[in-house]
C-alpha cells in the first residue's frame, strides 16, 4: 500500500514517464529548451487525461473508447477533480453520490450501468498499476435493466423482402445499395462492419462454400456463409464497378469515387434515359449537390471511349487519361469507402421510408435484429446465431429475438392444455 506522500511521485514516474531530468542526472549537461519546458508543463497539467489515455488504450473499439472517455469526464466534472492525485483519492462515497446523481438525471438503467462500469474499469486499471490499493467502485450495485429484450424492432418477412427490392436495379447506385441491404439482412452485419469490408473479404472459400470475412468488434474475425442472393448481388455490383478481384479496395465505395475511377458521367436505364442518383453528397467545398453515376449498360472503364464522336486523337487522349485513372485507382478507392453514418442515413433509412416503415427505432440496427429473428424463427440454434452475429455472450443474442412479437405463433396458444 502506498502512503499519501508516495502517491504523487508514483503518478509522476509511472504516468508521466519522466524518469530522469537534469537534476537527477548531474553528469548530463542538457541545454534547456523553452518550448519543450512549456510542453512539459502543459503535459503535467493534463495528467488526468494521461491516465485516462493509458486506460482507454486497452479497448479495441473506438465507440467504447469514446463512450467511456465521456463517462469519466462526466464523473470528473461532477466530483470536481482537477489533478490525477485527486483521482487516486476517490472513495466509495464519491461513487455512490455519482450514482444518485445519474438516477436524478432520469437516465435509462442501461446508460447508468455503462457509466458506472466505465468508472469502475478506470479505477480497476489504477489498482492493476498499483496506484491505489482497492477499487472503491467494486461492489457498488448498478440499476437493474428493465428487460432483457432489446428495444429495436424487427422487420416482418414481407417487409424484409420489400426492402431488398426497394433500390432501383437499373442504376449503379441502386445495384450497390441492393448489395449492401443483402449483406446486412442476410449477413446480420453491423453498419460499421459493412463499411470496413474489402473486396478480398468477399467470396472466401471455406470447405468449398463461399464466405464473407467480417472484422467485428474487438478486432475479432468471423466468417459468414454467403447466401446465393447476397453472393449474386455483390458479384453484380463488383462487375459493374470494375473492381479487381481479391484487391484491397473497399467493397462498397461512394458513387463519386466510382465515377472518377471509370470516367462515367451518369446512370442510364434500359431505354437509354439518364437516371439521377437520389440523395445528396458532400462536395469538395463542404456543400451539397446532386450526383449521377455510372452507366450499367456498358462495360466498366469504357464509358470514356464510347461517348460522342471520337477520332483517333480523342481515343489516344482518352486512353492516356484512362491509364492514369487506373494507376490512381488503388489509392483512390481504398480511401473512398462509405461511412457508417452514410449507410444508416442515406441508404437504410430512405429505403425503409420508401416501403412505408417509419419510426425512431427503425434504424440500420433493425436489419441486424431482423436477421437474428428470422434465423431463430427458422429453428436455427441460438448458439449458432450468436456466432453468426459475432456476440461474445449468448445473453446478448437473446435480446435480439423478436419471435414473441409474431402474432401468427403466440406461445400461449401452442400449449397442449385445455
Amino acid at each position: 500500500m502506498h502512503s499519501h506522500e508516495q502517491i504523487p511521485d508514483r503518478v509522476s514516474s509511472h504516468i508521466y514517464g519522466l524518469h530522469c531530468d537534469a537534476e537527477c542526472s548531474p553528469g548530463l549537461n542538457l541545454k534547456r529548451d523553452p518550448e519543450r519546458d512549456s510542453a512539459a508543463r502543459r503535459f503535467a497539467q493534463l495528467g488526468l487525461m494521461t491516465i485516462e489515455t493509458q486506460w482507454l488504450a486497452n479497448f479495441a473499439s473506438a465507440c467504447t473508447r469514446r463512450a467511456y472517455a465521456a463517462d469519466v469526464r462526466d464523473f470528473a466534472a461532477f466530483s470536481g477533480l482537477q489533478t490525477p492525485c485527486e483521482l487516486l483519492q476517490v472513495a466509495r462515497s464519491h461513487v455512490l453520490a455519482w450514482r444518485h446523481h445519474l438516477q436524478t438525471q432520469g437516465l435509462s438503467p442501461s446508460t447508468q450501468r455503462r457509466k458506472l462500469a466505465a468508472l469502475s474499469s478506470l479505477l480497476e486499471h489504477l489498482v492493476d498499476e498499483q496506484l491505489i490499493p482497492t477499487n472503491p467502485a467494486r461492489g457498488v450495485r448498478r440499476p437493474r435493466l428493465e428487460s432483457h429484450e432489446g428495444k429495436t424492432p424487427a422487420l416482418s418477412l414481407e417487409q424484409a423482402q420489400a426492402l431488398l427490392e426497394a433500390p432501383d436495379a437499373h442504376t449503379l447506385k441502386g445495384v450497390r445499395d441492393r448489395a449492401i441491404l443483402a449483406v446486412m439482412l442476410l449477413g446480420g452485419l453491423r453498419r460499421a462492419e459493412v463499411v470496413t469490408l474489402r473486396v478480398r473479404d468477399f467470396d472466401c472459400q471455406r470447405a468449398g462454400v463461399s464466405h464473407l470475412r467480417v472484422l467485428g468488434k474487438g478486432g475479432k474475425t468471423r466468417f459468414i456463409a454467403a447466401a446465393p442472393l447476397m453472393r449474386d448481388r455483390v458479384q453484380h455490383y463488383l462487375a459493374m464497378r470494375g473492381a479487381e478481384p481479391q484487391s484491397d479496395e473497399r467493397l462498397f465505395v461512394r458513387m463519386k469515387a466510382v465515377r472518377r475511377h471509370s470516367g462515367a458521367g451518369c446512370d442510364v436505364n434500359p431505354q437509354g434515359r439518364h437516371i439521377e442518383e437520389e440523395g445528396e453528397f458532400s462536395n469538395e467545398r463542404g456543400g451539397t449537390a446532386q450526383r449521377t453515376s455510372t452507366p450499367p449498360a456498358i462495360k466498366p472503364h469504357t464509358a470514356a471511349f464510347e461517348r460522342g464522336s471520337e477520332g483517333t486523337q480523342n481515343l489516344q487522349i482518352n486512353a492516356s487519361q484512362h491509364s492514369r485513372r487506373q494507376r490512381q485507382a488503388g489509392t483512390a478507392l481504398k480511401s473512398a469507402g462509405l461511412t457508417a453514418g452514410a449507410v444508416a442515413q442515406r441508404i437504410v433509412q430512405p429505403y425503409l421510408a420508401q416501403i412505408g416503415v417509419v419510426g425512431d427505432r427503425f434504424s440500420a440496427h433493425a436489419l441486424r435484429v431482423t436477421a437474428a429473428t428470422l434465423a431463430l424463427r427458422e429453428r436455427a440454434d441460438l448458439n449458432e446465431v450468436r456466432h453468426f452475429l459475432g456476440h461474445a455472450c449468448i445473453t446478448t443474442t437473446t435480446a435480439y429475438d423478436r419471435r414473441w412479437s409474431d402474432e401468427n405463433q403466440p406461445v400461449s396458444l401452442l400449449l397442449p392444455l385445455g
